[in-house]
Formats: C-alpha cells, sequence, structure tokens
C-alpha cells in the first residue's frame, strides 16, 4: 500500500510543480517525471496481484464525519485496471509534448493541462481503490472535471465550448444517478462502505433491481453506451488527440470498472440482468458501428467506434451475467474474460487511432476525410501506425483485437443455454456481433482508403511530413501492444487471470474452463498467417524495387484528375442506404444548372446522429412551449391566477404526502 501512497503522492506534487514552474520544458519534465515514478510504483504494487490467487492491498483509515473511514481495496480487478491506465497516461503525456508544441511556440501555458493530466492519473488510483462510496464520488468527480477541463483545451473555438458543456452536462448527469444509487443503498445500510452494500444487493428483490437500473444507466453515461453516447462524439472531435484518446481508451474504462465492481457484489445475478446486458450491449455495438461506417470527421468516427467497442465488452458481460444465473461455469470464464480482456485491447488499438489522427491534424490542419488523399506518400508511418490499429478495431487477426472477441464468441456459440430458446438467442446474438465486425472493417477500409491512398482531394491541404518523435514513439508502443497480444494471447489472458477468477462460480465440484487451451488453436494459426504475410509482403517489397513506373491506366481518359475519386461518402453510400432509417443524411448542394456551366458545383453529405437531433427537436419544442405559456400567463389575469394555484394545491399535497 505504501508503493500506492508514493504514486498519488508523486502525482500531486508534480502536477503542483507543473503550475508553479517557469517554462513549458519545465512544465512537461515535471509532469513527465511524477507520472514515471506514479507509473513504476503503481506497476511494482499491483503486477504481483494480477494472478489468480495473488492476494489484495487492504488498509483503512478513520476520518471526519460524514466519510467516517476510508477503506481501500486493491484485488485483481483493481490492478488489472491500474496496470494499463497510469501508464497509457503517462504516453499521451508524451504524445501531448509534441503535438501541443505549436501552442507552446505561441506563448500557451501548458502548466494547466499537464496539471490535469496527472490529476486524472489520481483519480484512477482513487476510483480502482477505494470502498467508499463518499470517496469514490470524490475520485469520479476529478475524473469528470479534469476530462472537461482538457477537452476545452482550445476554448475561443465556440464549438469546442459547447462540445465541452455537452460532455459536462452529460458526466453530471450521470452522477446525479450514480447519488441516487448509493443513497438508497446508504437508507437500506446506513453506511456507505461498499462492502455493508453487498447485504442488500445479495438478496433478489425490488430495491436490488431498482439499484442495478440505476447503477447500469450511471455507469452507460459515462461509458457512452447506446443512446446515452450523444457526448462522446462532439467532446472526441473538438479534444486534442492525446486527450480523445485517453478519454476513449482509459478514462471511460472507469464506468464498466464501476460496473464489474458492483457485479461482485450482486452475489448470484437473475438471468432478466444478464439478458438486459447482452441487449445493451448488443444495441450499443450495433448502432456505434452504423455510424461508424458514415462519418467523415475521422475523429468523430474513432468516437463513434468507441460506443460500438465497449458495446462489444459489455456483450460479453452479460454472456458471464447469464453464466452467473443458469450456473454455467463456461459461459462465466468466456464472458468475463472476453469482455476484460477487450477492454484493454481496446485501451490499445484506440489510442494508437487517435494518436494517428491526430498526426493527420497536425499535418494538414484537418480531419476532413473528404479533402484528403493520398498521405501514404508524405506520411507513411502514421499510415503504417493507422492500418495496424485498423485492422485490430475490426478485430482481425493476428491483431488483438480478434483475441477477445473470438472468446466472446466462443461463449454466445458454446450452447451452454438454459433451454433451446435461449441457445437459439445466443447464435443471433453472435451473428450480430460478426455483422458489427464486418461492418467495422468496412469504416476503417474507408477511412484509410480515403485519407492515405489516392492522390490529395483538395489543393488547400499540405501535409508536410511524419511527426517529431514524441509522437511517434507513443504510436509505436501501442502497436507494439497490439502486435504482441495478437500473437501470444496467452499474456494477455494471464494479465487478467486474477480478474477473471473473481466471477468463477466458487463450487470445488465443478471444473473450469481455461481460457488459454480456448485459444490455443487460433493462436498457431494467427501466428501463420503473420508468418505468410511477412513472407509475401516481403517478396513483394523486393519484386517492387526492380519494377519499371509507369502511369495508371485510364480506361480511356487521358487527362483524370482527383475529382474523379471515389470520396468517403460515395464508398458508403451504398451500405448507408440500407439504413437510412436510422442514419439520417443533411444534403448541401449547389449544382449547376446550364448546359456548359461556367462554375463547379458543390455537393456535400453528412449522417446526423438521429438521437442527437431528436433530443435537440424536443428542446426546442420545450422551449417554445414554455415560450407560449410564459406569454399566455403574462397576458391573461386568468390564467396567472390558476397557474398559481394549480402550484398551491401541488405544493400542499406533496407536503402532506411527507408528513404521512
Amino acid at each position: 500500500m505504501i508503493l500506492l501512497l508514493v504514486s498519488g503522492a508523486s502525482l500531486v506534487l508534480g502536477a503542483i510543480l507543473a503550475l508553479a514552474l517557469r517554462g513549458n520544458v519545465a512544465r512537461a519534465t515535471a509532469a513527465l517525471a511524477s507520472q514515471a515514478v506514479a507509473s513504476a510504483a503503481t506497476l511494482a504494487a499491483v503486477v504481483p496481484l494480477l494472478r489468480a490467487g495473488g492476494g489484495e492491498l487492504v488498509e483503512s483509515w478513520r476520518w471526519p464525519y460524514p466519510i467516517e473511514r476510508i477503506a481501500v481495496r486493491v484485488d485483481a480487478l483493481s490492478a488489472f485496471f491500474l496496470a494499463w491506465s497510469l501508464p497509457m497516461t503517462l504516453l499521451g503525456t508524451v504524445y501531448a509534448v509534441g503535438y501541443l508544441r505549436p501552442y507552446f511556440d505561441r506563448g500557451r501555458n501548458g502548466g494547466p493541462h499537464f496539471a490535469l493530466l496527472n490529476m486524472t492519473s489520481l483519480a484512477f488510483l482513487v476510483v480502482y481503490s477505494v470502498q467508499n462510496a463518499m470517496v469514490f464520488l470524490l475520485g469520479w468527480e476529478i475524473a469528470a472535471v479534469a476530462a472537461w477541463l482538457l477537452v476545452i483545451w482550445d476554448y475561443r473555438n465556440q464549438k469546442i465550448r459547447f462540445a465541452g458543456f455537452n460532455y459536462l452536462v452529460s458526466t453530471h448527469l450521470g452522477l446525479f444517478v450514480l447519488v441516487a444509487a448509493f443513497m438508497l443503498l446508504h437508507a437500506q445500510t446506513d453506511s456507505m462502505d461498499f462492502q455493508t452494500f453487498r447485504r442488500v444487493l445479495e438478496k433478489p428483490s425490488r430495491m436490488r433491481a431498482a439499484v442495478f437500473l440505476l447503477l447500469g444507466a450511471s455507469f452507460a453515461l459515462k461509458s457512452a453506451f447506446f443512446p446515452l453516447h450523444t457526448w462522446l462524439p462532439r467532446a472526441h472531435s473538438a479534444a486534442p488527440a492525446h486527450v480523445s484518446a485517453l478519454m476513449s481508451g482509459v478514462i471511460h474504462k472507469a464506468g464498466l470498472f464501476a460496473f464489474l465492481r458492483f457485479t461482485l457484489l450482486l452475489g448470484r445475478p437473475e438471468a432478466w440482468m444478464g439478458w438486459c446486458v447482452l441487449g445493451f450491449g448488443a444495441l450499443s455495438a450495433f448502432f456505434g458501428v452504423l455510424y461508424t461506417s458514415s462519418q467523415r470527421d475521422l475523429k468523430r468516427l474513432l468516437g463513434y467506434s468507441s460506443t460500438e467497442n465497449v458495446g462489444i465488452a459489455a456483450m460479453g458481460f452479460g454472456v458471464g451475467y447469464l453464466g452467473m444465473a443458469w450456473h454455467a461455469p463456461s459461459l462465466v470464464v468466456l464472458g468475463f474474460a472476453g469482455g476484460i480482456l477487450h477492454l484493454f485491447n481496446h485501451a490499445l488499438f484506440k489510442c494508437l487511432l487517435f494518436y494517428a489522427a491526430g498526426a493527420v491534424y497536425r499535418a494538414t490542419h484537418t480531419i476532413d476525410i473528404e479533402r484528403l488523399g493520398g498521405l501514404l506518400r508524405k506520411m507513411p508511418r502514421t499510415a503504417a501506425m493507422f492500418l495496424i490499429g485498423g485492422l485490430a478495431i475490426s478485430a482481425l487477426p493476428p491483431l488483438n483485437g480478434f483475441v477477445g472477441e473470438y472468446l466472446i464468441y466462443s461463449g454466445l456459440l458454446s450452447g451452454a443455454g438454459a433451454s433451446p430458446t435461449e441457445n437459439v438467442v445466443l447464435v443471433v446474438i453472435a451473428a450480430l456481433l460478426a455483422f458489427v465486425g464486418a461492418v467495422s472493417a468496412l469504416s476503417i477500409v474507408r477511412a484509410f482508403g480515403v485519407t492515405f491512398l489516392g492522390a490529395p482531394r483538395d489543393a488547400s491541404v499540405h501535409a508536410a511530413v511524419d511527426p517529431p518523435p514524441s509522437m511517434l514513439w507513443p504510436m509505436y508502443l501501442h502497436a507494439a501492444g497490439v502486435v504482441i497480444v495478437g500473437l501470444f494471447p496467452s499474456l494477455g489472458v494471464a494479465a487478467t487471470r486474477g480478474a477473471t477468477s473473481l466471477f468463477r462460480i466458487a463450487d470445488p465440484s465443478v471444473a473450469q474452463l481455461d481460457v488459454a487451451a480456448v485459444l490455443a488453436p487460433v493462436t498457431w494459426a494467427a501466428r501463420v498467417l503473420a508468418a505468410t504475410l511477412v513472407v509475401v509482403g516481403g517478396l513483394g517489397w523486393l519484386a517492387g524495387r526492380g519494377a519499371r513506373r509507369h502511369v495508371t491506366w485510364g480506361c480511356g481518359y487521358t487527362a483524370p484528375n482527383v475529382r474523379m475519386q471515389y470520396t468517403a461518402s460515395s464508398f458508403s453510400s451504398p451500405f448507408a442506404l440500407l439504413f437510412v432509417g436510422f442514419l439520417p443524411q443533411l444534403r448541401r448542394a449547389k449544382l449547376p444548372e446550364q448546359v456548359f456551366p461556367q462554375q463547379n458545383g458543390h455537393l456535400a453529405t453528412h449522417h446526423v446522429d438521429a438521437v442527437e437531433r431528436r433530443m435537440f427537436e424536443v428542446l426546442g419544442q420545450g422551449e417554445e412551449m414554455a415560450t407560449k405559456a410564459s406569454d399566455k400567463i403574462s397576458e391573461e389575469p386568468r390564467v396567472a391566477f390558476a397557474a398559481g394555484l394549480v402550484a398551491i394545491v401541488i405544493i400542499f399535497g406533496l407536503l402532506v404526502g411527507v408528513g404521512r
């Protein structure tokens, strides 16, 4: 426990120095040094806890009212999340040094930004270790406010301020729901300690069902599940690239951690809970990937894919819930192992993709893929990193995205359902997961092909070169993780074994499933595939060195131009037409009217978020109704009197009800 206290103290000291020192070099050095110390101390404390039966760290301190007692407990689940959250935040801070350099060159003070990155890591230590609801809410709020301030780094832009406000409102709605759940539990236990909550959560009752739904809604808002996701694409598009990466890959995993933490307090869940989690995850994966396939903003596209991937992880947790309800140990192990491993894998490849998108923005000053093209020649390293991350997010072997999803598939197709009908439903959900993977691959082919291949589509967009080493090395390390976990999934399984063992059925007579054995066949297949790709790629490179270069055959056209290329919208248009009811399209056109037009026409399409659009429509209608009602009351004294009388009656009724 001393090492975790050292980690927290180092982060606080680094934040203070980042604010107090002069010069951005000194501020960045203080933040990086403190985060490096914190990461090393945390890893030294938690790595021994990752294995099954590795024990736990427990400590307790008396504290003044209303907290009374701060209980700290770091088990295998906490250790797993801490083991990669702090190092990935450190890599994000390294990336920030290069990404924000143009701002620093113009005299911008980076001290508050680096201090906020430190506070984000501190929030991880609190949320992942404390057992007191009051202190947990404090860490939860530190993470939310720090993320909001990081999002609005370029606060002079009105769109960025609105995106930050949208995020702040959404995350605090989730906070209010979480507080409501804690208040219900406190009313039953007269305590804010998580372990005392177990007495209420272990017994099937209406109270347990209500708390489960409240907790689920709060954590779904935090992690951007559909349809509670509307803050996410705006925030990711507006924030600096490293902030988008950390929000998607690291920060909002806290919601899923909290869900797993309270799952351990539930004991044996009911089957309806499993179906609820599984259905909610499938819904998020389906709609998240639909919106991913149609976006023209590169970071917004990656933001929607986060909704898809948290949905995939939730599908794994739903399978685990059903296994616990049906007393099916294979479902428990495959579901929770697949879901937990997918969270880690998602953090690896999503940070990589956002870092590559940030490099594109820093070089071209745009992330509108309709304006990009041909960046492979000028930014080959960035293109290679984006391609690796794109293949991983599409769950293609031999990369890490395939591993977690394979375990979830194994659970869905294991035939361990309580009845034939339930097995059929699980198979249908497995087919939906396959559809999600195919559309994800379509989205990445579209994003990579339009951005990096072909010729530049807009002459005003000029790309320089690949980013500096401070931005490239975090990408290299994440890419290495993507490849290593894909080729050696036993390493990922070993990291999750302790956390997964917490959810296993505690019955010595039940044989527990070995996840490594399930992955063994596909592991060797992935390695053979990787070796084949290396050999074929090497032969192609050698053959290409001696090949003569010539212009591409233009099918009879003698003067092709960049306007003859596929655009991102035209690439995804046939697919989008199949789901036009879910993907409303905005169209802006100025088409030529003359037979021989003197000027070029203009056509732009954009697929908007149906949930966000409807939400703003409802808010607009509510504002209009309130305005009309206000005007009516001000113009008609009788209406004002009647409204006041109704209000008095309602207040009196509430007071009488409370008195009883």
